[in-house]
């Protein structure tokens, strides 16, 4: 019987096992074997699973929280060391197919893989059995790691955030360029805009340029998981 994960493992039984096995087969395996599939069109679709279910569980978590701070909530539990750390938490290394190559470097710890994976998981346990078991897999999994992610978000890296997310989307880093220092020297007002490929996606004020640079990578990248970036919106925050 091949190697995969049960109930006890991953909290879900599913009951297509088809579609388990493609969520953990890597393309190197699949190159090597010649299988007509893989889990890169899961990893595709489960980005969007967890998307939804950390939005609908942080809107109703933290009901007086701004748009801003849930935004930055769900920046923090959708970057790539947290999937990591979640499919580590499952096992998943020790499940998911690779190819000869791919296991001499140690292609089942690295950090792209095993996100790559989990996404794939999100995604097999929507198919096999829907939202609401998508969301019964995941926030057990969050609350058990991250019971307050609102305490988390005040040194949350978020220009680190947005250079992961423009390195994958659009093989780029983003720009950061002060437009305006107003005020005397004990009270200065930064105003920071952030662009991508030439263009400006948000801007933001704050009393230091870090901080006007945070707030500007938070708005970019709530703009870029929008689909807004191909209409040249930009957006300004205060703090």
């Amino acid at each position: 019987m091949e190697n995969i994960p049960g109930l006890w493992e991953i909290g879900y039984e599913f009951k297509n096992l088809s579609i388990l096995k493609e969520a953990l087969t890597h393309r190197s395996f699949s190159c090597e074997h010649g299988l007509s599939y893989d889990n890169q069109r899961l990893e595709f679709f489960g980005d969007s699973v967890f998307q939804i279910v950390i939005t609908e569980y942080l809107y109703k978590k933290y009901p007086d929280a701004d748009e801003g701070d849930l935004t930055k909530m769900r920046a923090f539990l959708a970057q790539k060391s947290t999937l990591a750390k979640f499919a580590k938490e499952l096992s998943l290394h020790t499940f998911v197919r690779m190819g000869k190559g791919e296991l001499k470097t140690d292609g089942t710890t690295r950090m792209s893989t095993l996100c790559d994976t989990f996404e794939a998981l999100c995604a097999a346990i929507y198919f096999d059995g829907g939202l609401v078991a998508a969301e019964n897999f995941l926030i057990p999994l969050i609350e058990n790691f991250y019971p307050s992610p609102k305490d988390l978000i005040a040194g949350f890296n978020f220009k680190g955030c947005l250079q992961e997310l423009t390195q994958l989307k659009f093989a780029t880093i983003p720009v950061y360029k002060v437009e305006e220092a107003t005020g005397p020297d004990h009270k200065k007002n930064f105003t920071v805009s952030v662009s991508v490929n030439g263009k400006i996606l948000a801007k933001a004020d704050a009393n230091t340029r870090k901080g006007a640079e945070a707030e500007a990578a938070c708005a970019a990248a709530k703009i870029i998981e929008s689909n807004e970036m191909g209409a040249g919106k930009s957006e300004k925050t205060n703090k």
